[in-house]
């Protein structure tokens, strides 16, 4: 198949979709052009970013139309610009919502990362990787000081007296991590 790319996870949508919004769904996922996904088309050729993922077919519906699932076999690349067309050309216009978050692995080590979803924004995040650990143990490692100092701040965070979208944390376990930074 070339170079595989492999996805894990499931995306809500609310509501879920009534049969007559998940056929078009499915074949606007399949890449098909239809009379059911002729405006989509027309709509995404219409637009200021009128491209396309070069890979159909990335994911299914649950059998209650309320999950997308990606293929979690051997797929390709694309998945994120689906959901983005999908989401602006399709399920916004009906009045769906979208939440829930996709990762993926593919053949190069370094390519992997998480596709979220929040009430319809997309975004990507790549992972990245300190160190792949010796040959006969390659699992991802980070910096053992540098895991320990995280949790701890996790840990100290406090927002008693604060307002929801502020947290105090410690001043000293801040210093920590910007040390341990410094050896990455």
């Amino acid at each position: 198949m070339g170079y595989n790319v492999y996805y894990r996870g499931e995306l809500q949508i609310s509501p879920p979709l009534t049969k007559e919004h998940a056929d078009v769904v499915l074949a606007f996922a399949k890449g098909e052009r239809s009379q059911l996904t002729e405006a989509i088309y027309k709509s995404i050729a219409d637009s200021p970013d009128p491209d396309l993922p070069g890979y159909a077919d990335l994911f299914e519906l649950s059998e209650d139309r309320s999950l997308i699932l990606p293929d979690e076999s051997e797929s390709r690349h694309g998945l994120r610009l689906w959901l983005v067309l999908l989401i602006e050309h399709v399920l916004e216009p009906l009045a769906y919502v979208l939440n829930g978050e996709v990762s993926w692995t593919a053949d190069e080590d370094d390519d992997r990362g998480t596709i979220y979803v929040k009430h319809n924004v997309v975004e990507t995040i790549d992972d990245v990787i300190f160190n792949e650990g010796p040959s006969w143990n390659p699992e991802y490692h980070v910096d053992g000081r540098l895991k320990e100092v995280l949790h701890e701040l996790v840990e100290s965070a406090d927002n008693t007296g604060c307002t929801p979208d502020l947290t105090v944390i410690s001043a000293k376990l801040v210093e920590a991590i910007r040390q341990a930074l410094t050896r990455l």
